[in-house]
Protein backbone atom coordinates (compact mmCIF):
# COMPACT_ATOMS: atom_id res chain seq x y z
CA UNK A 1 0.00 0.00 0.00
CA UNK A 2 1.11 3.27 -0.94
CA UNK A 3 2.85 5.90 1.99
CA UNK A 4 -0.42 7.82 3.94
CA UNK A 5 -4.15 7.03 4.81
CA UNK A 6 -5.72 5.74 2.33
CA UNK A 7 -9.76 5.93 2.31
CA UNK A 8 -12.06 4.19 0.01
CA UNK A 9 -15.96 4.95 -0.23
CA UNK A 10 -18.38 2.43 -1.66
CA UNK A 11 -22.21 3.34 -2.26
CA UNK A 12 -24.51 0.57 -2.91
CA UNK A 13 -27.67 1.29 -4.39
CA UNK A 14 -29.96 -1.20 -4.37
CA UNK A 15 -33.07 0.01 -6.41
CA UNK A 16 -37.22 -1.23 -5.93
CA UNK A 17 -35.82 -2.73 -2.61
CA UNK A 18 -38.71 -3.36 -0.74
CA UNK A 19 -39.44 -5.98 -3.72
CA UNK A 20 -36.53 -7.92 -2.39
CA UNK A 21 -38.21 -11.52 -2.57
CA UNK A 22 -35.51 -13.10 -0.52
CA UNK A 23 -36.83 -14.95 3.21
CA UNK A 24 -35.28 -14.84 6.33
CA UNK A 25 -31.74 -15.71 5.73
CA UNK A 26 -31.09 -14.80 2.05
CA UNK A 27 -28.61 -12.42 1.34
CA UNK A 28 -28.62 -10.08 -1.30
CA UNK A 29 -24.85 -9.60 -2.86
CA UNK A 30 -23.12 -6.49 -3.74
CA UNK A 31 -21.07 -6.49 -7.26
CA UNK A 32 -17.62 -7.64 -6.84
CA UNK A 33 -15.78 -4.32 -5.28
CA UNK A 34 -11.83 -3.34 -6.07
CA UNK A 35 -10.03 -0.67 -5.49
CA UNK A 36 -6.50 1.69 -5.07
CA UNK A 37 -4.56 1.17 -2.42
CA UNK A 38 -6.17 -2.31 -1.13
CA UNK A 39 -3.51 -4.27 -2.80
CA UNK A 40 -5.07 -6.38 -4.94
CA UNK A 41 -8.07 -7.37 -2.61
CA UNK A 42 -11.52 -7.50 -3.62
CA UNK A 43 -14.63 -6.97 -1.17
CA UNK A 44 -18.38 -7.20 -1.59
CA UNK A 45 -21.24 -6.14 0.80
CA UNK A 46 -23.83 -8.79 2.05
CA UNK A 47 -27.11 -7.86 2.80
CA UNK A 48 -29.87 -10.24 4.62
CA UNK A 49 -33.70 -7.82 4.05
CA UNK A 50 -35.17 -10.17 6.56
CA UNK A 51 -32.32 -11.09 9.05
CA UNK A 52 -29.44 -13.46 8.83
CA UNK A 53 -30.96 -15.53 11.77
CA UNK A 54 -34.48 -16.13 12.74
CA UNK A 55 -33.87 -14.03 16.14
CA UNK A 56 -32.96 -11.10 13.83
CA UNK A 57 -36.18 -11.49 11.02
CA UNK A 58 -36.62 -7.87 11.95
CA UNK A 59 -33.55 -6.51 11.10
CA UNK A 60 -31.67 -6.11 8.39
CA UNK A 61 -28.52 -7.66 8.65
CA UNK A 62 -25.09 -5.93 7.03
CA UNK A 63 -21.45 -7.24 6.42
CA UNK A 64 -18.23 -6.38 4.77
CA UNK A 65 -16.75 -9.82 3.38
CA UNK A 66 -13.54 -10.06 1.71
CA UNK A 67 -13.46 -12.17 -1.62
CA UNK A 68 -11.33 -15.47 -2.39
CA UNK A 69 -8.25 -13.04 -4.05
CA UNK A 70 -4.10 -12.99 -4.12
CA UNK A 71 -4.03 -10.24 -2.12
CA UNK A 72 -1.68 -10.53 1.46
CA UNK A 73 -2.54 -13.08 3.92
CA UNK A 74 -4.63 -10.89 6.37
CA UNK A 75 -5.74 -7.34 5.75
CA UNK A 76 -6.09 -4.67 8.76
CA UNK A 77 -8.80 -1.97 7.88
CA UNK A 78 -10.80 0.20 9.77
CA UNK A 79 -14.14 0.11 8.22
CA UNK A 80 -17.55 2.42 8.91
CA UNK A 81 -20.61 0.44 7.37
CA UNK A 82 -24.45 2.88 6.96
CA UNK A 83 -27.22 3.22 5.09
CA UNK A 84 -28.60 6.12 4.17
CA UNK A 85 -31.50 8.23 3.57
CA UNK A 86 -32.59 9.68 0.42
CA UNK A 87 -31.31 13.25 2.06
CA UNK A 88 -27.90 11.30 2.65
CA UNK A 89 -28.99 11.35 6.20
CA UNK A 90 -27.25 8.21 8.46
CA UNK A 91 -30.09 5.99 9.61
CA UNK A 92 -28.00 3.89 11.04
CA UNK A 93 -24.01 3.22 11.82
CA UNK A 94 -21.14 0.92 13.09
CA UNK A 95 -17.25 1.02 13.28
CA UNK A 96 -15.27 -1.64 13.12
CA UNK A 97 -11.08 -2.43 13.40
CA UNK A 98 -10.96 -5.73 11.66
CA UNK A 99 -8.07 -7.96 10.29
CA UNK A 100 -9.89 -9.56 7.02
CA UNK A 101 -8.32 -13.18 5.76
CA UNK A 102 -9.31 -14.37 2.45
CA UNK A 103 -13.51 -14.57 2.60
CA UNK A 104 -13.30 -13.10 5.94
CA UNK A 105 -16.62 -10.85 6.93
CA UNK A 106 -17.42 -8.39 9.63
CA UNK A 107 -20.92 -6.58 10.51
CA UNK A 108 -24.06 -7.17 12.54
CA UNK A 109 -27.23 -9.29 12.21
CA UNK A 110 -29.23 -6.71 14.03
CA UNK A 111 -27.63 -3.80 11.74
CA UNK A 112 -30.96 -1.58 11.25
CA UNK A 113 -34.35 -2.36 12.06
CA UNK A 114 -36.57 -1.72 9.28
CA UNK A 115 -40.65 -1.22 9.44
CA UNK A 116 -43.10 -0.03 6.43
CA UNK A 117 -43.18 3.80 7.95
CA UNK A 118 -40.01 3.99 8.44
CA UNK A 119 -38.91 3.02 5.24
CA UNK A 120 -41.82 4.38 3.16
CA UNK A 121 -40.85 7.97 4.60
CA UNK A 122 -36.89 7.93 4.00
CA UNK A 123 -36.80 5.86 0.77
CA UNK A 124 -39.66 7.37 -1.30
CA UNK A 125 -38.09 6.42 -4.10
CA UNK A 126 -37.73 2.61 -3.45
CA UNK A 127 -33.79 3.19 -3.18
CA UNK A 128 -32.13 1.49 -0.37
CA UNK A 129 -28.60 3.27 -0.34
CA UNK A 130 -25.51 1.46 1.67
CA UNK A 131 -22.17 3.36 2.26
CA UNK A 132 -19.11 1.74 3.50
CA UNK A 133 -15.90 3.54 4.12
CA UNK A 134 -12.74 1.66 4.52
CA UNK A 135 -9.44 3.19 5.76
CA UNK A 136 -5.74 2.04 6.13
CA UNK A 137 -2.44 3.48 7.50
CA UNK A 138 -1.31 6.52 8.76
CA UNK A 139 -0.24 10.08 8.04
CA UNK A 140 -1.89 12.21 5.18
CA UNK A 141 -5.17 11.30 3.68
CA UNK A 142 -5.35 10.04 0.32
CA UNK A 143 -8.84 10.08 -0.47
CA UNK A 144 -10.16 8.42 -3.58
CA UNK A 145 -13.74 9.14 -5.34
CA UNK A 146 -16.49 7.29 -3.87
CA UNK A 147 -16.92 3.63 -5.98
CA UNK A 148 -20.78 3.72 -7.00
CA UNK A 149 -22.38 0.14 -7.15
CA UNK A 150 -25.84 -0.22 -8.34
CA UNK A 151 -28.17 -3.93 -7.93
CA UNK A 152 -31.78 -3.55 -9.50
CA UNK A 153 -34.83 -5.93 -8.59
CA UNK A 154 -36.46 -6.44 -11.50
CA UNK A 155 -40.39 -5.08 -11.08
CA UNK A 156 -43.13 -6.67 -13.52
CA UNK A 157 -46.96 -4.31 -12.67
CA UNK A 158 -49.24 -6.32 -15.30
CA UNK A 159 -52.52 -4.65 -15.17
CA UNK A 160 -56.18 -6.56 -16.94
CA UNK A 161 -60.05 -6.97 -16.48
CA UNK A 162 -61.61 -9.68 -14.87
CA UNK A 163 -65.07 -9.78 -16.68
CA UNK A 164 -67.40 -12.67 -15.42
CA UNK A 165 -70.72 -13.11 -17.12
CA UNK A 166 -74.11 -15.02 -15.78
CA UNK A 167 -72.73 -14.30 -12.32
CA UNK A 168 -75.67 -14.93 -10.54
CA UNK A 169 -75.55 -18.41 -12.05
CA UNK A 170 -72.18 -18.81 -11.10
CA UNK A 171 -71.92 -22.00 -9.12
CA UNK A 172 -70.26 -22.49 -5.09
CA UNK A 173 -66.33 -23.17 -5.87
CA UNK A 174 -66.71 -23.12 -9.42
CA UNK A 175 -63.66 -21.15 -10.66
CA UNK A 176 -64.05 -18.30 -13.44
CA UNK A 177 -60.82 -18.42 -14.49
CA UNK A 178 -59.28 -16.00 -17.19
CA UNK A 179 -55.46 -15.84 -18.03
CA UNK A 180 -53.08 -12.84 -18.83
CA UNK A 181 -49.84 -13.43 -20.78
CA UNK A 182 -47.01 -11.04 -19.37
CA UNK A 183 -45.94 -8.32 -21.62
CA UNK A 184 -41.95 -8.71 -20.50
CA UNK A 185 -41.70 -12.01 -20.69
CA UNK A 186 -42.99 -14.60 -23.38
CA UNK A 187 -43.81 -17.63 -21.94
CA UNK A 188 -44.92 -16.27 -18.32
CA UNK A 189 -48.66 -16.19 -17.77
CA UNK A 190 -50.80 -14.66 -15.03
CA UNK A 191 -54.27 -16.35 -14.24
CA UNK A 192 -56.92 -14.50 -12.19
CA UNK A 193 -59.86 -17.19 -10.39
CA UNK A 194 -62.65 -15.90 -9.05
CA UNK A 195 -65.33 -17.75 -7.16
CA UNK A 196 -67.32 -18.26 -4.23
CA UNK A 197 -67.31 -20.46 -1.18
CA UNK A 198 -71.12 -21.34 0.88
CA UNK A 199 -70.77 -20.18 4.36
CA UNK A 200 -73.70 -20.51 6.91
CA UNK A 201 -74.50 -16.74 7.65
CA UNK A 202 -74.45 -15.34 3.52
CA UNK A 203 -74.72 -16.18 0.23
CA UNK A 204 -70.57 -16.40 -0.02
CA UNK A 205 -67.47 -14.80 -0.11
CA UNK A 206 -66.30 -14.38 -3.29
CA UNK A 207 -62.39 -15.06 -3.37
CA UNK A 208 -60.09 -14.02 -5.87
CA UNK A 209 -56.82 -15.67 -6.49
CA UNK A 210 -53.82 -14.94 -9.06
CA UNK A 211 -51.30 -17.15 -9.74
CA UNK A 212 -48.24 -17.05 -12.45
CA UNK A 213 -46.46 -19.74 -14.38
CA UNK A 214 -43.18 -18.96 -13.73
CA UNK A 215 -42.28 -19.92 -10.32
CA UNK A 216 -39.97 -17.10 -9.99
CA UNK A 217 -42.69 -14.37 -9.89
CA UNK A 218 -43.47 -13.41 -6.24
CA UNK A 219 -46.66 -11.26 -5.76
CA UNK A 220 -46.10 -8.41 -3.65
CA UNK A 221 -48.71 -6.31 -4.15
CA UNK A 222 -52.41 -6.32 -5.72
CA UNK A 223 -55.26 -4.26 -6.09
CA UNK A 224 -58.78 -5.00 -7.19
CA UNK A 225 -61.13 -2.46 -8.16
CA UNK A 226 -64.99 -3.12 -9.24
CA UNK A 227 -66.02 -1.46 -12.61
CA UNK A 228 -69.71 0.19 -11.50
CA UNK A 229 -70.92 1.63 -15.16
CA UNK A 230 -67.26 3.44 -16.30
CA UNK A 231 -66.23 4.33 -12.69
CA UNK A 232 -64.03 2.46 -10.66
CA UNK A 233 -64.57 1.82 -7.31
CA UNK A 234 -61.64 1.09 -5.35
CA UNK A 235 -62.47 -2.30 -3.12
CA UNK A 236 -59.09 -4.40 -1.68
CA UNK A 237 -55.43 -3.68 -2.13
CA UNK A 238 -52.93 -5.88 -0.48
CA UNK A 239 -49.23 -5.63 -0.11
CA UNK A 240 -46.73 -7.80 1.81
CA UNK A 241 -43.39 -6.21 1.18
CA UNK A 242 -43.05 -5.63 4.69
CA UNK A 243 -43.81 -8.85 6.60
CA UNK A 244 -41.72 -9.85 8.59
CA UNK A 245 -42.87 -13.45 7.30
CA UNK A 246 -43.72 -12.50 3.66
CA UNK A 247 -46.84 -13.93 3.79
CA UNK A 248 -48.73 -15.11 0.17
CA UNK A 249 -51.50 -12.48 -0.90
CA UNK A 250 -52.42 -14.61 -4.11
CA UNK A 251 -55.56 -16.14 -2.51
CA UNK A 252 -57.55 -13.91 -0.68
CA UNK A 253 -61.21 -12.48 0.03
CA UNK A 254 -62.87 -10.00 -2.15
CA UNK A 255 -64.26 -7.21 -0.12
CA UNK A 256 -68.15 -7.64 -1.25
CA UNK A 257 -69.72 -10.91 -0.82
CA UNK A 258 -71.81 -12.08 -3.48
CA UNK A 259 -74.93 -11.87 -1.73
CA UNK A 260 -74.21 -7.86 -1.60
CA UNK A 261 -73.89 -8.16 -5.36
CA UNK A 262 -76.86 -9.63 -6.37
CA UNK A 263 -78.86 -7.67 -3.68
CA UNK A 264 -77.49 -4.21 -5.82
CA UNK A 265 -77.17 -6.16 -8.67
CA UNK A 266 -78.71 -2.73 -10.65
CA UNK A 267 -75.88 -0.84 -9.18
CA UNK A 268 -72.78 -3.20 -9.75
CA UNK A 269 -74.07 -5.56 -12.61
CA UNK A 270 -74.63 -4.99 -16.11
CA UNK A 271 -76.33 -7.63 -17.80
CA UNK A 272 -75.42 -9.77 -15.29
CA UNK A 273 -71.45 -9.44 -15.78
CA UNK A 274 -69.23 -8.42 -12.72
CA UNK A 275 -66.58 -6.39 -13.80
CA UNK A 276 -63.31 -6.04 -11.86
CA UNK A 277 -60.24 -3.96 -12.47
CA UNK A 278 -56.66 -6.18 -11.35
CA UNK A 279 -52.82 -4.54 -10.75
CA UNK A 280 -50.70 -6.90 -9.58
CA UNK A 281 -46.73 -5.97 -8.95
CA UNK A 282 -44.60 -9.23 -9.04
CA UNK A 283 -40.64 -9.52 -7.87
CA UNK A 284 -39.20 -11.56 -10.60
CA UNK A 285 -35.32 -11.80 -9.38
CA UNK A 286 -31.80 -9.40 -9.86
CA UNK A 287 -32.47 -6.94 -13.27
CA UNK A 288 -28.95 -6.21 -13.54
CA UNK A 289 -26.22 -5.10 -11.46
CA UNK A 290 -23.42 -2.44 -12.48
CA UNK A 291 -20.66 -0.83 -11.24
CA UNK A 292 -19.34 2.77 -12.26
CA UNK A 293 -17.07 5.18 -11.33
CA UNK A 294 -18.60 8.35 -9.31
CA UNK A 295 -21.61 9.12 -11.53
CA UNK A 296 -22.81 12.11 -10.32
CA UNK A 297 -26.49 11.71 -10.99
CA UNK A 298 -26.49 8.98 -8.50
CA UNK A 299 -25.01 10.66 -5.98
CA UNK A 300 -27.64 11.52 -2.88
CA UNK A 301 -27.76 15.22 -1.09
CA UNK A 302 -24.90 15.83 0.75
CA UNK A 303 -22.66 13.00 -1.14
CA UNK A 304 -23.48 14.52 -4.33
CA UNK A 305 -22.46 18.24 -2.78
CA UNK A 306 -18.91 16.78 -0.73
CA UNK A 307 -17.67 15.85 -4.62
CA UNK A 308 -18.85 19.00 -6.34
CA UNK A 309 -19.41 22.62 -5.14
CA UNK A 310 -20.41 23.80 -8.85
CA UNK A 311 -23.35 25.79 -8.15
CA UNK A 312 -25.59 23.39 -10.50
CA UNK A 313 -25.05 20.48 -8.87
CA UNK A 314 -26.89 22.03 -5.79
CA UNK A 315 -30.23 21.88 -4.59
CA UNK A 316 -32.69 23.86 -6.46
CA UNK A 317 -35.03 26.16 -4.53
CA UNK A 318 -38.01 23.20 -5.57
CA UNK A 319 -35.96 20.37 -4.31
CA UNK A 320 -35.77 22.23 -1.39
CA UNK A 321 -39.01 22.67 -0.59
CA UNK A 322 -39.79 18.97 -1.70
CA UNK A 323 -36.89 17.73 0.67
CA UNK A 324 -39.46 19.69 3.75
CA UNK A 325 -42.11 17.51 2.94
CA UNK A 326 -39.77 14.45 2.04
CA UNK A 327 -38.14 14.40 5.61
CA UNK A 328 -41.61 15.65 7.29
CA UNK A 329 -39.48 18.81 8.57
CA UNK A 330 -41.16 21.95 10.93
CA UNK A 331 -44.88 20.35 9.66
CA UNK A 332 -47.58 21.88 10.98
CA UNK A 333 -51.10 20.86 10.11
CA UNK A 334 -52.08 17.43 8.44
CA UNK A 335 -54.77 15.99 6.08
CA UNK A 336 -56.57 13.20 7.56
CA UNK A 337 -58.45 10.76 4.87
CA UNK A 338 -60.74 7.33 6.45
CA UNK A 339 -57.39 5.28 6.82
CA UNK A 340 -54.10 8.00 7.24
CA UNK A 341 -52.77 11.17 7.93
CA UNK A 342 -50.73 13.29 6.27
CA UNK A 343 -48.02 15.86 7.45
CA UNK A 344 -48.35 18.83 5.74
CA UNK A 345 -46.87 22.65 5.80
CA UNK A 346 -49.68 25.29 6.31
CA UNK A 347 -47.67 27.88 4.46
CA UNK A 348 -47.46 25.50 1.15
CA UNK A 349 -51.28 24.15 1.19
CA UNK A 350 -52.49 28.03 1.73
CA UNK A 351 -50.08 28.92 -1.10
CA UNK A 352 -51.22 26.29 -3.61
CA UNK A 353 -54.90 26.08 -3.06
CA UNK A 354 -57.61 28.38 -2.87
CA UNK A 355 -59.57 26.22 -0.38
CA UNK A 356 -56.81 24.85 1.63
CA UNK A 357 -56.39 28.73 2.16
CA UNK A 358 -59.73 30.01 2.97
CA UNK A 359 -59.91 26.56 5.41
CA UNK A 360 -56.26 27.61 7.41
CA UNK A 361 -56.89 31.68 6.93
CA UNK A 362 -60.23 32.09 8.84
CA UNK A 363 -61.96 30.98 11.79
CA UNK A 364 -63.15 27.59 10.98
CA UNK A 365 -62.39 24.13 12.92
CA UNK A 366 -59.45 23.19 10.42
CA UNK A 367 -57.69 26.52 11.62
CA UNK A 368 -57.86 25.82 14.99
CA UNK A 369 -57.37 21.97 15.01
CA UNK A 370 -54.62 22.21 12.45
CA UNK A 371 -56.37 19.26 10.60
CA UNK A 372 -58.07 19.09 7.53
CA UNK A 373 -60.63 15.86 7.39
CA UNK A 374 -60.00 14.79 3.47
CA UNK A 375 -62.45 11.91 3.58
CA UNK A 376 -63.83 11.88 -0.38
CA UNK A 377 -59.95 11.12 -1.12
CA UNK A 378 -58.00 7.69 -1.29
CA UNK A 379 -54.77 7.51 0.42
CA UNK A 380 -52.72 7.34 -2.31
CA UNK A 381 -54.34 10.72 -4.05
CA UNK A 382 -53.71 12.55 -1.03
CA UNK A 383 -49.89 11.05 -0.96
CA UNK A 384 -49.46 12.21 -5.38
CA UNK A 385 -51.98 15.72 -4.38
CA UNK A 386 -49.12 16.50 -1.46
CA UNK A 387 -46.43 15.88 -3.95
CA UNK A 388 -47.62 17.84 -6.20
CA UNK A 389 -48.43 20.71 -4.29
CA UNK A 390 -44.75 20.78 -2.80
CA UNK A 391 -42.90 19.97 -6.21
CA UNK A 392 -45.25 20.65 -8.92
CA UNK A 393 -44.39 17.39 -10.70
CA UNK A 394 -46.55 14.10 -10.59
CA UNK A 395 -45.27 10.93 -10.55
CA UNK A 396 -46.35 7.55 -12.74
CA UNK A 397 -49.47 9.28 -13.93
CA UNK A 398 -51.70 6.29 -14.56
CA UNK A 399 -55.51 6.83 -16.13
CA UNK A 400 -57.27 5.79 -13.06
CA UNK A 401 -55.06 8.17 -11.15
CA UNK A 402 -55.81 10.98 -13.48
CA UNK A 403 -59.44 11.10 -12.60
CA UNK A 404 -59.33 10.97 -9.35
CA UNK A 405 -56.47 13.73 -9.07
CA UNK A 406 -58.92 15.50 -11.50
CA UNK A 407 -61.61 14.83 -8.92
CA UNK A 408 -58.91 16.27 -5.64
CA UNK A 409 -57.43 19.25 -8.24
CA UNK A 410 -61.43 20.32 -9.13
CA UNK A 411 -62.53 20.08 -5.58
CA UNK A 412 -59.69 21.70 -3.46
CA UNK A 413 -58.96 24.41 -6.40
CA UNK A 414 -55.43 23.50 -7.76
CA UNK A 415 -56.15 24.83 -11.39
CA UNK A 416 -52.66 24.15 -12.50
CA UNK A 417 -52.70 20.09 -11.47
CA UNK A 418 -56.27 20.09 -12.62
CA UNK A 419 -55.22 21.65 -15.82
CA UNK A 420 -52.33 18.72 -16.16
CA UNK A 421 -54.60 15.65 -15.30
CA UNK A 422 -57.26 17.53 -18.44
CA UNK A 423 -54.34 17.27 -20.83
CA UNK A 424 -52.95 13.54 -19.69
CA UNK A 425 -56.82 12.13 -20.13
CA UNK A 426 -57.23 14.37 -23.60
CA UNK A 427 -54.42 12.75 -24.47
CA UNK A 428 -55.40 9.14 -23.68
CA UNK A 429 -58.99 9.26 -24.59
CA UNK A 430 -60.35 6.08 -26.11
CA UNK A 431 -63.42 5.08 -27.80
CA UNK A 432 -63.72 2.69 -24.35
CA UNK A 433 -62.61 4.98 -21.63
CA UNK A 434 -64.36 8.47 -23.91
CA UNK A 435 -67.95 7.98 -21.80
CA UNK A 436 -66.19 7.88 -18.08
CA UNK A 437 -64.28 11.17 -19.45
CA UNK A 438 -67.69 12.77 -20.81
CA UNK A 439 -69.28 12.16 -17.43
CA UNK A 440 -66.27 13.55 -15.83
CA UNK A 441 -66.06 16.53 -17.36
CA UNK A 442 -69.95 17.39 -17.01
CA UNK A 443 -70.58 16.66 -13.51
CA UNK A 444 -67.30 19.45 -13.09
CA UNK A 445 -68.79 22.03 -15.37
CA UNK A 446 -65.30 21.27 -17.26
CA UNK A 447 -66.82 22.90 -20.77
CA UNK A 448 -63.48 23.14 -22.09
CA UNK A 449 -62.57 19.29 -21.60
CA UNK A 450 -66.27 18.30 -22.53
CA UNK A 451 -65.43 19.87 -25.57
CA UNK A 452 -62.62 18.14 -26.33
CA UNK A 453 -63.70 14.73 -25.58
CA UNK A 454 -67.21 15.74 -27.73
CA UNK A 455 -64.89 16.09 -30.75
CA UNK A 456 -63.31 12.79 -30.15
CA UNK A 457 -66.53 11.22 -29.76
CA UNK A 458 -67.63 12.65 -33.01
CA UNK A 459 -64.93 11.99 -35.23
CA UNK A 460 -64.83 8.32 -33.48
CA UNK A 461 -68.81 8.33 -33.20
CA UNK A 462 -68.75 4.25 -35.01
CA UNK A 463 -66.61 3.27 -32.19
CA UNK A 464 -67.65 4.91 -29.70
CA UNK A 465 -71.54 4.75 -30.33
CA UNK A 466 -71.02 0.36 -30.90
CA UNK A 467 -68.96 0.01 -27.75
CA UNK A 468 -70.04 -1.51 -24.18
CA UNK A 469 -69.35 1.23 -22.77
CA UNK A 470 -71.72 3.64 -24.24
CA UNK A 471 -74.50 1.30 -23.82
CA UNK A 472 -73.31 1.57 -19.90
CA UNK A 473 -73.47 5.39 -20.35
CA UNK A 474 -76.81 5.24 -21.84
CA UNK A 475 -78.66 2.93 -18.95
CA UNK A 476 -76.92 5.02 -16.15
CA UNK A 477 -76.76 8.80 -17.55
CA UNK A 478 -79.66 8.65 -20.93
CA UNK A 479 -79.83 12.30 -20.85
CA UNK A 480 -76.44 13.45 -21.43
CA UNK A 481 -75.70 10.43 -23.61
CA UNK A 482 -78.77 11.40 -26.16
CA UNK A 483 -77.43 15.57 -25.87
CA UNK A 484 -73.74 14.34 -26.90
CA UNK A 485 -75.64 11.75 -29.92
CA UNK A 486 -77.73 14.92 -31.00
CA UNK A 487 -74.10 17.01 -31.42
CA UNK A 488 -73.83 15.40 -34.87
CA UNK A 489 -77.23 17.10 -36.30
CA UNK A 490 -76.82 20.65 -34.15
CA UNK A 491 -73.32 21.23 -35.55
CA UNK A 492 -74.27 20.57 -39.00
CA UNK A 493 -77.10 22.60 -38.82
CA UNK A 494 -75.24 25.61 -37.37
CA UNK A 495 -72.63 25.15 -39.52
CA UNK A 496 -75.57 25.90 -42.37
Amino acid sequence: MDNGRQEVTILWYIENYSFCSQEKGKVLVSPEIEAEGLEGTSWYLWLYPRGKTDEHKRFISLYLYRGADNGPEYVSVKIELSILAEDASVLSSEEYNHSFENSGNMGSDDFFKMDKSLYLRNFPRDVLTVRCKMCRGEGEDHRQAPICVRTSIEVETISFRHEVDNFSTLKPNKKHTIRIQSPLEKYCFVTSSLYFTVDSCRDGEIMVEITTSNRYYFLCKRRISLMKFGRIIWCREDDNRFDVERKFIRKLPFSFTRHHILDKKNEYLLRDKLNLLCECSFSTGLAYEKMSETPLEMLLGAEKQRISQEPNCLPTLSEDIKSLYMRKCLTDVKLKTKTKSFPAHKLVLCARSAVFNRMLSIDMKERNTACIEVDDLGDDVVQQLLLFLYSDTVQNLEWAMATRLYYAADRYKVGRLKAVCSSFLAEHLTPSNVGELLLLADTHSDGDLKGVVEDFILEHEEEVFGSEEWEMLLETNPVLAGETMQLKYKRKKSSK
